[in-house]
This record gives C-alpha cells, structure tokens and sequence, in this order.
C-alpha cells in the first residue's frame, strides 16, 4: 500500500540529472558559464518572461478523501531548492504497480487546466500527481523547467513508491516539450510518453512561425533562413532550446503524440509529431479552426474519427 505524507519532499542531484546541474563541469567551465549568463543577463530574462510568466505558486496544505482516492497538496522541493507546489490524487488501495501519471503544464497555466483529464484518469484506476513549474524569477535556464519535472518524478518512485515502469508522463504544449525531456533522463523507465500538440524543437517552432508561405515557395525559404539567422539561432546560441530528436532517441515505452493539423501556434513542420510513426499520432479534428486548435485542452476536443481526444489519452496511459 502507498503511504500518504503531506511533509515536503526535497528532490537530490543524482546520474540522471546531473547534467542540469548548474554546477557541473570543471571549475573553469562553470565560471565561464556564470559570466556568460551575466553578459546575456537581459535576453535571458525576456526569453524567460516568454517560456514561463507566469509568478511564483502560493502553498495551501489540503487534504480531501473522495469517493475512491484520496487528494492533497505537498511540496516538492528540488536539487536547487526550489519549492514546487503539488497536487497529488490516490486511489484506493494503490500500490507500487499502480499506473502513476504526472501531468505537464503548457506555458503560463496552473495544474488546474488539466482538470478533465485528471478525473478521466482518476476514474480509471491511475494516480495523478499535478505540480506548478517554478516562477518567473526562478527561471534562468531551460534545464530548469525539466529540473522541476524530474523532482516531481523522483518523488513519484522515491517516496510515493511507484515502479519507474508504471510512471507515465502526459505533456500539453510546452509540457509536452519538457516532459519528453524528463522522460530523456530516464531511458531505464518502460512508462509511457503522451505528448498534446507539444513542439518538436525551440529552433524548428521560432523558425516555422517566423516564416511564410503565402507568397510561394521562394519566399517560404527566404522567410525561414531570416528567422532562423535573426531570431532563432541567437536563441539557440543563448543556450535555450529543448531538442525532440535528442530526447525521442533516448526513449524506451511506449509513446502517443496529438496533432493539430490546423493549431494556430505550432505549425506541422514543427510539431513533434512530425518526429514520429503514423501509428504514433492521433490527428484532431482538421474542421477544426481558430485559437481552440491549440489553446483549447484535450477534453475540449475530438479527434479525426469522431472519438473524445481526452478518453483516447486516458485509454492508452490507463492499459
């Protein structure tokens, strides 16, 4: 049986997350990394500002006991020291074997947008543990988002006692990009990847929604290489970038991508469908139009066949 403890949980620096470690490398590399970030001291902030506005969660300890699980607030507190606010759901005489889902947050929302899906996965036998990426003025680097992500995954299968085979992780939009980073981290994990309307590269989405094509094909390609050498190679250079390619590679379990044919942020050459199988994708519904193609969560949408996107999600982290 799980054991519910609403005392924080304070996540350590270990092999698989050592390379986010701002202090890693040799004494050299670090200070050269510290006045690096000092030099870019004022892009970094903005492109922060763009990544995560959203400020700094408030903790309010809760505790309620539901028609068959349990939920509460708790604090994560990662390796550097941050403090994550939580919310964990439990059901009824879970064990370690019990399929536990993490849920990633797009850009600037709280755990709460993904209600729907959370009641659809509580209802089918899944824990699910829902957490606030840390503030704005916590947020100095792209590593540490997933930092945040993999603190909550430690406390998954350190303290709430979950297998690493049964944690599953569920991303929207930029949650989808961070969670396939964490999931990146932890290759010896079979749990499953769902990823909704997430976006394949920083790079491939500045370039793609920089450029045009209404002008033809020539002007498509000119657009694209401005963008890239204007806006998304200096981004680059800055060090922000989440890289799909990189972390699909490095995964093991199965993994399921929704796509947007028509979503108004992330165009199809950038999305991170576009990295994987036909048998990997579910297609939404392409009558579809608007700024619900991507800002709309899944339980507002259907997919291509007509079936709820929400419950095809739940079905595959459920089995």
């Amino acid at each position: 049986m799980i054991k519910i403890d609403q005392q924080s949980f304070t996540a350590s620096w270990n092999s698989n997350n050592g390379l986010l470690n701002p202090n890693h490398g040799s004494p050299l590399w670090v200070l050269a990394k510290k006045v690096a970030y000092l030099v870019f001291y004022i892009p970094h902030c903005a492109i922060a500002a763009c990544v995560n506005p959203r400020p700094e969660s408030t903790f309010s300890s809760y505790y309620s006991k539901k028609a068959g699980y349990q939920s509460f607030t708790k604090q994560i507190i990662t390796p550097d020291r941050i403090s994550l606010v939580s919310e964990i759901n439990v059901i009824d005489g879970a064990t370690s074997q019990t399929p536990t889902v993490i849920l990633f947050n797009p850009l600037g929302a709280e755990y709460s947008i993904n209600h729907g899906l959370r009641c659809r996965l509580i209802s089918k036998g899944c824990n699910v543990v829902q957490f606030d990426y840390r503030g704005l003025g916590s947020t100095r680097r792209p590593e540490d988002l997933v930092l945040d992500g993999d603190s909550v995954y430690q406390y998954v299968t350190k303290e709430l006692g979950t297998t690493a085979h049964k944690v599953h992780l569920y991303g929207y939009s930029l949650g989808g990009a961070l969670a396939a980073q964490v999931k990146a981290l932890h290759p010896e994990s079979e749990g499953k990847y769902a990823g909704d309307r997430p976006f394949k590269s920083v790079f491939s989405l500045l370039t793609e929604i920089c450029s045009t094509e209404k002008l033809g094909w020539l002007i498509k390609k000119i657009s694209l290489i401005t963008s890239a050498i204007l806006i998304a190679i200096p981004v680059y250079l800055i060090g922000w970038e989440w890289s799909g390619d990189w972390a699909l590679c490095r995964f093991s379990g199965e993994v399921l991508v929704i796509h947007h044919p028509n979503d108004i942020l992330i165009p199809s050459p950038a999305s991170f469908a576009s990295l994987c199988r036909p048998d990997q994708v579910i297609s939404l519904d392409p009558n579809e139009k608007g700024p619900s193609t991507h800002f709309a969560p899944i339980d507002s949408h259907m997919t291509s066949t007509g079936d709820c996107a929400a419950d095809a999600v739940a079905d595959f982290l459920a089995d």
